[in-house]
Order: C-alpha cells, then structure tokens, then sequence
C-alpha cells in the first residue's frame, strides 16, 4: 500500500472536479464518499441533489473565515493504493484506513474538535483519494510537517493488520523521479528517456571511468553535456551543474540539473570521495589483460560483503555499480543494449542510508578503471568469466542489501541479475561451445580419470555433474588442468569450498567458470587451455586454500 501525497494546491473545487470526473482515460467509476470529517457533508456521488459546489463550500468554510491567515496553497491532497495482487477493500475499511492516516499526518488527529476538514473518496477498487483543507477550527494550520513518513510508517502497520502485501519501503537514498513535466517534454521531443535520467547516466558513467576530478569534467562534456563547474573564493570546487546540449526552456536557456538532483551520491563531494588519489597503484602482470584481475576482485566480493562491516560493505557495493557502468562503453555491441539496463536497474542498488568506506574498495576501482583505458578482450570467454563472477556479486548484494532491510535495494539487485543472465548467457555461448567440443574429443580414460576426480571432491554431487549437458566442458577444463601439472580433485574442491552450490541450477557450468576465475598466486602455475580459438591463461592453486565463508551462489 502506497501513499502519495501531492503538492499543496490552493483549488479545492478543481481537485473535487478531477476525482468526481471520468479521468484521463475515463478510469473513474463511481466516485463517492467513503468518508468525511462530518456523516452530513454533502456527496455529489450519491445524493443527486448534492454539488460539487457544494461540497467545495463547506471544505473551504475555515479557509475563507481566516482570510489573510490562510495558507495560500491550503489543500492536502493524498492518495493511498493498494498493491495489484490485494483483495478488494470494502467503503468501510478505506474509510477506517483514510482515518488512520489523518491521525498519522496530523491533518485530523482523532478527537480533536478542530482537526482540517477532509473528504474521503473512491472512483476505484484499489485506490482512494483524501482531500483536506489545511485550516483548523481555531484557525490555525495544522502540524503535519514529515507527513509522508507518518503515512507511509502507517501504512505499514496497516498492511500487516489487513493482510495486504507488504511493500517494500525506501529509505530516502533514492534518486529523484523525472516530473510530468520532464516525462511529457520527452515525449514531445520523441526521446526514450527523459533528460534527468540521461544526464545521471552521463554522470555515472564519467564517474566509472574517471581517475581524477579534472578528468570527470572533461569526460561528462565530451559525452554531450554542458558542464558548469562553481568555485570557492579560494578557487577550491564547490559544485557542478550539468545541462544537456540543445536542451532549453521556454528563454532558450540550458536546464541546468546539480549533481545532487540527479542522485544523492552525485554531488560533487561524493565524487571527489570516490576519486580520492589511492596509496597505491594497480599492478597488471606482463602479457596479462587488465581483465583478468577485474575478474578476480569482482569475484572477491561475495567474501567481502559477507565478511566486512557495513561501511565497508556498501563501499564494494558502490564500485559494483561503477564497474556496471562501466562495462557498456567496452562490451561488444550485441551486448551493450542489456548490460546498459543492467546498470540502470543497479542504480537504485547502489546506495544506502550506510555510509561507505571507499578506501576500502579502492582495489577494485582500480581494476574497473584499467578495463576502460585498453580494447576489450577478444576471448569471449575472459568476458564470460566476468559476467559470471559479476552475477555472482549482483546476488550477494542483494542479499546484503536484504540482511539489512534494504528492501528496495534488495529488489533492484533482484532484477539486476535477470538483465545479467541474459547477457551472460549470450557472452558464454560460444567458449561453452568451444570447451564442449573438447571434452567430446576427450579419450575415454580422460573422462573416467576427471569423473573419478569429481566423485572424489564432490562424492554428494558427482552423479549430478556427470548427468549435466555442461559435463564435456568441466571435463576439459579438468584435463587442461590436469595436463598443466595440478591435481583436479584439488582444485575442484577449491572451487567448490570458494562458494556455496545449493542454489546453483547448472553445477557443471558454474564449477567451469570458477576454475577459470580461480586467482593467480606465487606457488601457483598457470592452467592454458583454449577457447574460442585463442589461448587462454586461467590460474589454479596447487594447494587449497582453506574454505571460505559461504555466500550466496547465482540460480541460473
């Protein structure tokens, strides 16, 4: 259940017009009262001899006794839905809801002779419109300042009383929805999107890829925006506005957003915080992509979500969403149209009402950064094992966000990695089908020695690998191990240990990718084995690490 509560107005008789109407597109059917401050107060939905006029009279009455005193823009009007999937509510329960929520606001608190004058009505089975004037009896305004916090908190209430669903709530971290007036000027215009949300989607990504502030400026104009940096008089930064080019009012001026309207984490201190210069720089070994470690802290983070404190929690969670920007501006083309909706869906997952640590993250910035300064991998599947090991920390986000009742976070991350899955899967095909054909060209006592392998590590879920159609490939991975020197009952522990499987729907396919992400370490010895036709170094432990905390594994 859902409260929106408009901005004050100052006609009440063109809010009762628009309720007792037919609506935009004729919606409205049967408008009435379900409930009112007095059981006399007149009903154009039911009694014919009742006006609207009427009706606007007596609401108004307070309003015009305090004359000069009245506020100018005196009507509260809040609307309350129920969510699709609700029963039908009766009159009487949305005449009971709405007094509760008058209560909660302070517009009407219950038995008080002088609460706002207020109607009720319903021109809907989900929904219900309160209309109040905002003049007491003792002509004074009522106090109903953090009204819809009030309402909201109880709604909440009244949602587990009824046995409606229960809607996740925000925590004021989200960013500003476009008006109607941006959404109906970009339909004018023929755009897809309004110009708040390109613009947000210019910053962020500027952010993704910048090392520095001077860099950030210099990335957002030359993505096709006006930027306007304000100074101290000292010459220190104090803020930036963007505008999009060829944007204008009605005077032919640039509409000019703030970083901070855009998005809370936009501002220009919050950019400067993440930019800050590291202590130390990112070291790609010789004739290694900077892909490769990119996978490798990405993969970490699972581990750290379920480990480190909150602070430094949202700080991965903070490069998680930079390193989803980031990833359109170099995937290949069939892929950037998903992934670029897989960034946006992240946006609301990124923040918190936590405060990151983002020098505790500063390892993977690094590493998304070092993706955007060379050419995107040739290997499809260096980028498979990306998307993998991100999908896998998109759910561990969501369940952190979950532990924490982030629940609209928790959502986004949710719907994130439906996006991801598609353009991993699209990513993956062809390596799978690469490393498909090899293990189908394996001798039978290869298959026999790597199957041993896996009833051995995995004696409770050896028999379901072997049954998988993505057998032939972890057995070849197994074999290129195998051949390299490295025990694959060993590693294929490792891997398994490294992250939990129950929730895993393709075991085969995910212990394939993790041994191809398994971190390059000093005693380690590199794994080759070939994919989509190039060489492809993949790093695998000689010896186990100990097992790591388990966190949540992807369901594919």
């Amino acid at each position: 259940m859902i409260a929106n509560i408009v901005k004050p107005g100052h006609k009440t008789r063109g809010v009762l017009n628009y309720l007792y109407g037919p609506g935009r597109a004729n919606e409205h059917t049967d408008p009435h009262l379900v409930a009112a401050w007095d059981d006399f107060v007149p009903d154009p939905g039911r009694n014919p001899d009742a006006t609207l006029g009427q009706l606007a009279a007596v609401l108004d009455l307070r309003v015009k006794q305090a004359g000069s005193k009245a506020p100018k823009n005196h009507v509260w009007h809040c609307s309350i839905r129920a969510a699709p999937e609700d029963r039908h509510l009766t009159d009487d329960e949305w005449a009971a809801i709405a007094r509760r929520v008058l209560d909660a606001t302070g517009i009407a608190p219950v038995g008080d002779p002088d609460a706002c004058r207020w109607v009720a009505v319903r021109h809907a089975d989900d929904h219900i419109h309160i209309v109040a004037t905002k003049v007491r009896g003792d002509l004074r305004p009522p106090r109903n300042w953090n009204d819809f916090l009030r309402a909201d908190k109880e709604l909440v209430a009244i949602e587990k009383e009824y046995g409606l669903r229960q809607v996740p709530r925000g925590d004021r971290t989200a960013a500003k929805r476009p008006t109607r007036a941006e959404q109906e000027k970009a339909r004018r215009t023929g755009k897809a999107r309004t110009t708040r949300e390109h613009l947000r989607t210019i910053v962020r990504t500027a952010t993704s890829a910048a090392t520095t502030t001077e860099e950030f400026f210099q990335l957002v104009e030359g993505a096709g925006a006006l930027i306007d940096v304000q100074y101290f008089p000292s010459g220190d930064v104090r803020g930036y506005k963007v505008a999009l080019v060829g944007d204008t009012n009605a005077q032919g001026e640039p509409v000019w957003f703030s970083g901070s309207t855009l998005a809370p984490d936009l501002s220009y201190p919050k950019i400067a915080e993440r930019l800050a210069p590291a202590t130390t720089s990112l070291v790609v070994p010789p004739e290694t992509t900077a892909w490769r470690p990119l996978a490798e802290a990405v993969d970490r983070m699972p581990d750290h979500l379920a480990g480190s404190e909150d602070e430094a929690g949202q700080a991965h969670i903070t490069v998680l969403a930079e390193a989803l920007d980031a990833l359109p501006m170099v995937a290949p083309a069939g892929l950037r149209p998903q992934l670029g909706r897989a960034a946006a869906t992240f946006e609301r997952a990124s923040r918190s009402h936590i405060r990151a640590r983002h020098e505790q993250a500063q390892a993977t910035r690094r590493a998304v950064k070092a993706i955007l300064r060379e050419p995107a991998p040739k290997d499809g599947a260096l980028l498979a094992i990306v998307l993998d090991a991100l999908l896998l920390a998109v759910i561990a986000a969501q369940h952190w966000h979950r532990a924490r009742d982030h629940h609209q976070q928790a959502e986004a991350a949710r719907q994130t990695s439906a996006h991801l899955r598609v353009a991993y899967r699209a990513a993956a095909a062809e390596p799978l089908t690469v490393l498909h054909h090899q293990g189908r060209q394996l001798a039978q006592w290869q298959l026999k020695r790597q199957a041993a392998a896996v009833r051995q590590a995995l004696p409770d879920l050896a028999e379901r690998i072997l049954a998988e159609p993505g057998w032939p490939a972890l057995a070849a991975t197994l074999n290129d191990a195998t051949t390299a020197g490295h025990n694959p009952a060993q590693i294929l522990a490792r891997a398994a240990r490294h992250r939990e499987l129950d929730t895993a729907t393709e075991l085969s396919e995910v212990l394939t990718w993790r041994l191809k992400r398994l971190p390059d370490r000093a005693a380690d010895k590199p794994l080759r084995s070939k994919a989509a036709g190039k060489d492809q170094s993949v790093y695998v432990p000689a010896t186990p690490r100990p097992a790591q905390p388990a966190s949540p594994s992807r369901n594919r």
